[in-house]
């Protein structure tokens, strides 16, 4: 199955448990991948809010050489990929595609140099904020928006290529945003809050500017993402999120993002070998199979060829 996941934490759980990323009992590791998919997954380094300045840099550095260390031990299976080109290359070379991402504008310390350091690790994505407040804005259990050392990051992360998330930013953080950014943005790991009445979710109206502006958001599988108490024992939960967004004319920009080993996920999802469900459950709800094809895969691939 060809698939793009936008989100997950499975690098920084396993540097901080010391687990293999070929071999573990999370929701991904290499040896449960199916041999001859096309497969791109961001690997996000979460940077926690409790870490600040210097802590939060040196946290970054350390997981960023887990993850390449990570990378040299697997090459056979998976390549870390730094553009379109990349990604598409490492597929062509019967590999899995790697791309690294950043959870947490934490991590630059409150140095817009460190924004270059990132993109010279290979980092392609990062989400501003987690759910509370760091150095360049307010994440969703808050109500700041942007600072000024966070609307210059922005800037600077569009000169650099380096895609602005906006799942965890807060609806004041949101709209300052849509005030300052010139390029699309994404969010990795958002769902509907029409559906799931959840401060990180997306409102139709911030849906409808992601897709306004050409961006991208990716399906969380988090249970109280999808369902506000939290129990879903039914796909049909998380298609109703699905079905919702493409009422919005969202046929184009939606994708996956699991949020695999960060989140509580659903037992229907719980593992990337549960995935073909999901496919499944598209399919068999009447979504074609080229819509189905769309969100799994196509989008997000249509997205990095513009944008990586």
């Amino acid at each position: 199955m060809d698939l793009f996941d936008l989100h997950c934490d499975t690098i920084t759980v396993c540097s901080s448990k010391n687990l293999e990323l070929r071999r573990n009992d999370l929701h991904i590791s290499l040896e449960r991948l199916p041999a001859g998919s096309r497969w791109g997954q961001a690997f996000a380094i979460f940077v926690p809010d409790e870490l600040r300045g210097e802590k939060a840099v040196e946290f970054f550095r350390e997981n960023v050489r887990f993850f390449r260390a990570e990378m040299e031990k697997n090459a056979d299976r998976i390549v870390q990929a730094s553009d379109y080109k990349e990604i598409m290359q490492a597929f062509d070379d019967g590999k899995f595609a790697a791309i690294l991402t950043v959870e947490g504008g934490a991590a630059l310390g409150g140095q817009l140099e460190m924004l270059d350091e990132l993109r010279n690790c290979g980092v392609r994505m990062l989400t501003l904020t987690w759910n509370g407040e760091n150095e360049l804005g307010s994440g969703s259990d808050t109500h700041k928006g942007l600072t000024p050392f966070g609307i210059e990051a922005v800037r600077r992360m569009e000169e650099l290529g380096i895609l602005v998330d906006v799942s965890h930013l807060n609806d004041e953080g949101f709209a300052d945003l849509c005030k300052v950014a010139t390029k699309p943005f994404i969010a990795t790991h958002s769902n509907s809050r029409t559906i799931c009445n959840h401060s990180r979710n997306l409102t139709d109206e911030q849906f409808c500017a992601i897709r306004d502006r050409g961006g991208l958001v990716g399906l969380n599988y988090y249970r109280y993402f999808i369902k506000e108490d939290g129990i879903s024992k039914d796909i049909d939960d998380l298609l109703a999120h699905v079905r919702h967004f493409l009422s919005l004319g969202g046929e184009d920009i939606l994708c996956c993002g699991s949020d695999f080993d960060g989140a509580e996920i659903p037992d229907y999802l719980n593992g990337l070998d549960r995935v073909e469900n999901f496919r499944q459950a598209l399919l068999d709800s009447g979504i074609s199979p080229e819509i189905t094809q769309k969100i799994l895969f196509e989008n997000a691939r249509r997205f990095f060829e513009k944008n990586l």
